[in-house]
């Protein structure tokens, strides 16, 4: 052990010294609707803003700091690629970490939005004229919603989209998965979720109510709604032929969260941009050396 670790120590120090000398991260901060939105900007060796910035947004609840968004930060300034990581507010300005499920859920897709849009006019305010967006999971549809309802309006600095192991929605596979997590009647909750917008009562809270990851939660009837929308917005497969730009859709061999990906691609048109790239064996996360397999299909696809 005492061997192996003196082995190990070096090569983790190279990798950090390599990670030192090929970016340079560092916090950045804009206001948007009353709310501090916070990122975490890495740059590659030698390059700045203008010479592009791909946009990273994470996946349910989640933040910047994740351990994927970091991964995914480290790989692609290795691969000079420069990007920049977001937390999405949730509602909460300058949130940090994992949300908190004590917390009252009052956000929504939109508000998800419009934020990736404020990142992006900041981005150009900074110099960008080439910018990605790519998101994981959850935000994997969100950008994937962005760009299509967007469609020929969309900003043209914005070159292309990468959805990694992003988030498919079923309404009927949702109800079986919630009854099997919290024991409880999605279709139930929803339908009092709904009374409530319908009666204009969308702001009001639904209390001891499950929701996403969080059990026994306080949640708008708004939010409850938005997020068990079908009407595509929850989906990323039924957006990608709306979306006017080239896709790169990295799927996860292993995952076990988003499980029917590949039997919903299998079903829906496609942009003409579009391209597939299936890491075998990656879980959800793609973690340990899949993170490499995930880095090298992105930056091929933003560099070519």
């Amino acid at each position: 052990m005492r061997g192996f670790l003196r082995q190990a120590l070096p090569f983790a120090a190279s990798v950090l010294l390599l990670f030192a000398l090929s970016a340079r991260a560092e916090p950045v901060r804009l206001v948007q609707d009353g709310r501090g939105l916070d990122g975490e900007l890495a740059l590659a060796g030698g390059k700045s803003i203008k010479d592009g910035l791909l946009i990273l947004v994470h996946g349910t609840l989640a933040h910047s700091r994740m351990e994927i968004m970091r991964a995914l930060q480290q790989g692609l300034a290795q691969r000079d690629v420069s990007t920049l990581a977001i937390t999405l507010s949730l509602g909460i300005s300058d949130r940090k970490g994992m949300y908190d499920c004590a917390q009252p859920h009052r956000h929504s897709n939109a508000q998800a939005l419009r934020e990736i849009d404020a990142w992006v006019a900041w981005a150009q305010q900074q110099g960008a004229a080439s910018i990605g967006i790519l998101g994981h999971s959850r935000g994997g549809a969100q950008v994937a919603h962005y760009a299509a309802s967007a469609g020929d309006r969309l900003n043209p600095a914005i070159k292309k989209i990468v959805l990694v192991a992003p988030m498919t929605f079923d309404l009927a596979a949702a109800a079986q998965d919630y009854k099997a997590h919290y024991g409880a009647d999605l279709n139930a909750a929803l339908a009092k979720a709904e009374a409530m917008v319908r009666a204009g009562k969308g702001d009001e809270l639904l209390t001891d109510t499950d929701f996403l990851y969080c059990p026994k939660a306080k949640v708008a009837a708004a939010s409850f709604v938005d997020y068990h929308a079908t009407d595509g917005r929850n989906d990323a497969p039924s957006q990608l032929a709306g979306i006017k730009r080239p896709v790169l859709l990295v799927a996860a061999g292993g995952d076990e969260v988003v499980r029917n990906l590949p039997q919903r691609l299998a079903g829906v048109a496609k942009t003409a941009g579009f391209r597939l790239v299936t890491v075998d064996g990656a879980d959800h996360m793609f973690q340990d050396l899949y993170g490499e397999d995930l880095a090298d299909a992105i930056a091929s696809f933003w560099t070519e």
